[in-house]
C-alpha cells in the first residue's frame, strides 16, 4: 500500500463536497433557519419584555418609595403640630384655669369682705343694745342709792367690770 500525499485535493470529491455542504444548506436554511430565526426572536422579544416590566416595576417602586417617604414625612408634621396645637391648648387651659381661680378668689374675698362687714355690724348692733341695757341697769343702781360723785363712779366702773366680763365671755 502506497501512501500518496497529495499538495491539492482531488477535484471531483472536492466539488462533491462542496455541492453536498450547499444541498445541506439549503436543506437547513429551508427547514431549520426560519424555526430557529422565530425561536430567537421570539425569546428576544420576552426579554425585551421581562426587561421593560422590570423597569416599569422598578419605577413603580421608586414611585412608592417616595409616596411613603413624603407619607411619613406629612405625619411628621402632622405629628409635631399636634404636639403644637396641645401645647397652645395646654397654655390657654392654664391661663383659663388661673383667671378662674383668680376670680374665684377674689368672689371668695368679697364674700368675706361683706360677712366681715355683716359681723362687724352686728358687734355694733350689739354693743348699741348693751350700752342701751348697761345705761338702763347703770340708772337703776344709780336710783337705788343716794351717790355722790365719787361712789357713781365706784359704781359705773365696777359695773362695766361685771358686764364686761359676762358679756364677752359668751
Amino acid at each position: 500500500m502506497e501512501i500518496q500525499v497529495l499538495a491539492l485535493p482531488e477535484l471531483v470529491s472536492m466539488i462533491i463536497t462542496l455541492v453536498s455542504v450547499f444541498i445541506l444548506y439549503l436543506i437547513l436554511k429551508k427547514y431549520l433557519h426560519k424555526p430557529v430565526t422565530q425561536f430567537i426572536q421570539k425569546r428576544q422579544d420576552d426579554i425585551e419584555a421581562e426587561i421593560m416590566e422590570a423597569k416599569i416595576l422598578k419605577q413603580e417602586a421608586i414611585d412608592l418609595r417616595a409616596n411613603y417617604e413624603d407619607g411619613i414625612e406629612k405625619a411628621k408634621l402632622e405629628g409635631q403640630e399636634i404636639i403644637e396645637g396641645s401645647r397652645v391648648r395646654a397654655t390657654e387651659l392654664e391661663k383659663t384655669m388661673l383667671e378662674e381661680a383668680k376670680k374665684e378668689a377674689a368672689a371668695i374675698l368679697e364674700r368675706a369682705r361683706i360677712e366681715i362687714a355683716r359681723e362687724k355690724e352686728k358687734a355694733y348692733e350689739d354693743v348699741k343694745k348693751s350700752a342701751g341695757e348697761m345705761a338702763i341697769l347703770i340708772a337703776t343702781k344709780i336710783m337705788e342709792k343716794d351717790i355722790n360723785l365719787e361712789n357713781q363712779n365706784t359704781l359705773i366702773d365696777k359695773f362695766i367690770d361685771e358686764v364686761g366680763t359676762s358679756q364677752w365671755q359668751n
